[in-house]
């Protein structure tokens, strides 16, 4: 979508994207307005757009790129469907409109085919009574299928799948469940897989197909912690979602100009506990709004909850995170709004006090039970895996070194580069290189290590031994901290090194080995990682 006004603006391709997005989920307010006009009054229909205009957490989250973004634009117009056409008996449904809506929200993320699949179905009339259902059914599943088949077309011409889902699920289940992930929700499983199974990271189509069996080992052998570590997610994603997509919008690298990112860090820090009693309250009157939907018996309230629930469902299962739960949001304020129409009557005064009593109610033990709980969950999870061996891959071909960590810890992996630190002494990792074909060059990428704030005035040391010699050094703040250079091992006239250690102190830096064949264009000297 953004490529086409990329072409139409060529330069500042980051400021347009930001304008587009930020654009997108401005007309997000406008569709249950609009759409709801012949089942709502004014004010309700007005309040709905408002609560999704002045929602806080995604007013400062609208200028990311990001597909949590975009997805809102039909999974929003999908849901004000369902309800208009729910809220209306004359209203027999829009079989070929909701396929393509449902059609648009799986293009943007996949798991919304699953999440928004009733909605979907409520808008194009079902279950509904009277002539046409079979017709219906029909136009829905060909304004559905037709355009996934496309973009499933378009998929393989890229990918040589025929598909509209990725293969990385059993890796994002994973991460859910390696030790060490309760703190932060996920971690990259690369470390548990390396510490179980290295060879696996040699091959990544069997990594892939492999994942669901190591994730569902990990679930059987730690399943009691498994089922404390969902309540802790479930409660975390009601109440931290917002405050946590500060991070993208205001503390990612790249996100602010160098001169205004400490100021944009200490708004994000001041503003973090209010976004926290922000989404409580959503949280609370959602969950409220929900009992009242299933008391009223209310079809279109339900329609809207079961779709949060299944979306709520997917990502504590495969990725509990905040920015991840912004589409359900959304729909948790139609819920709300739905419910205060339905609570608008002269003789429903003593319910919407109680109403207004539990969703507040509900809100502080939202707030009140998770820090409690998230200690439980952090103190009875086990410590990441520690790697003493592992393969890495050298860029532009070539094969694959094999290392092993001397002393502190791997801290990552990413594709061929990794992360070593150590918050004290040294760390140092020793990898054996295979045999290189003559003429080929040979180099090393370096990241400058980012050094913490302590004691150790030799914090940030880096060097590099080959077969045993050094070939460099860096003095501690030397150079800026995740800025990367390249040192050369081999070229056509000096054969390659058998082993390369790489050590740094008191801080954490990246390394990779790149290769180049003669004729091949020349990689660029620095580089930094986004």
């Amino acid at each position: 979508m953004l490529s086409l006004l990329f072409r139409i603006f060529p330069g500042g391709i980051a400021g347009v994207a930001r304008v587009a997005t930020a654009t997108a989920t401005g007309l997000v307010p406008v569709l249950p307005f609009l759409l709801w006009r012949p089942v709502l009054a004014f004010r309700w229909r007005f309040l709905a757009g408002l609560l999704l205009a002045v929602w806080p957490g995604q007013v400062f989250f609208s200028g990311v790129t990001a597909q949590e973004n975009w997805v809102l634009l039909p999974t929003v117009a999908l849901a004000a469907l369902a309800v208009r056409r729910l809220r209306d008996p004359a209203d027999e449904g829009h079989p070929i409109v909701a396929g393509l809506l449902l059609c648009a929200a799986a293009a943007i993320r996949q798991e919304m085919l699953v999440a928004m699949s009733v909605p979907a179905l409520a808008a194009a009339g079902f279950p509904g009574r009277g002539p046409g259902r079979t017709t219906r059914l029909l136009r829905f599943a060909a304004a559905a299928a037709i355009p996934l088949a496309l973009l499933a077309a378009e998929r393989r011409a890229a990918t040589g799948r025929f598909s509209i889902t990725t293969e990385h699920g059993g890796l994002t289940v994973l991460g859910t469940l390696v030790p060490g992930s309760a703190a932060a929700g996920w971690l990259d499983p690369t470390l548990y897989v390396a510490s179980i199974e290295p060879a696996l990271l040699k091959e990544p189509a069997r990594l892939r197909s492999a994942a669901w069996g190591l994730a569902a080992d990990e679930a059987r052998r730690r399943y009691r912690f498994h089922a404390l570590r969902v309540a802790t997610a479930l409660l975390r994603l009601s109440v931290e979602s917002d405050a946590q997509n500060l991070f993208w919008s205001l503390e990612a690298p790249g996100a602010l100009s160098p001169d205004k990112a400490p100021a944009g860090a200490a708004w994000a820090r001041a503003a973090r506990p209010l976004l926290r009693i922000e989404l409580a309250l959503i949280s609370g009157f959602f969950l409220v709004a929900f009992l009242q939907g299933i008391r009223r018996r209310d079809s279109a309230v339900l329609v809207l909850a079961f779709a949060v629930v299944l979306k709520t469902s997917l990502q504590v299962a495969f990725s509990p995170l905040g920015r991840l739960m912004v589409p359900a949001i959304a729909l948790e304020l139609l819920v709300i709004a739905l419910t205060a129409a339905d609570l608008a009557g002269p003789a429903a005064g003593r319910e919407r006090v109680a109403v207004l009593l539990l969703s507040v109610l509900a809100s502080v033990v939202l707030l009140a039970s998770l820090p409690p709980l998230e200690r439980l969950a952090i103190r009875k999870d086990e410590p990441p895996p520690r790697i003493a061996r592992f393969p890495l891959a050298i860029a532009g071909g070539g094969g694959w070194v094999e290392c092993a960590v001397e002393s502190g810890r791997l801290t990552a992996i990413a594709g061929d580069r990794a992360w070593i630190g150590s918050t004290d002494a040294a760390a140092r990792v020793a990898c054996r290189l295979p045999e290189l074909r003559p003429g080929a060059t040979l180099g090393l990428d370096l990241e400058a290590p980012a050094v913490p704030g302590g004691r150790d005035p030799g914090a940030g040391f880096e060097r590099v031994e080959a077969d045993g010699q050094e070939r460099y050094r860096l003095d501690a703040g030397s150079e800026a901290a995740g800025s990367w250079r390249r040192i050369p091992l081999a070229s056509a006239t000096e054969p390659p090194p058998r082993t390369v250690a790489v050590e740094t102190r008191g801080a954490t830096a990246g390394f990779g080995f790149v290769r180049r064949v003669p004729g091949a264009p020349a990689l660029p000297r620095d580089r930094t990682l986004p």
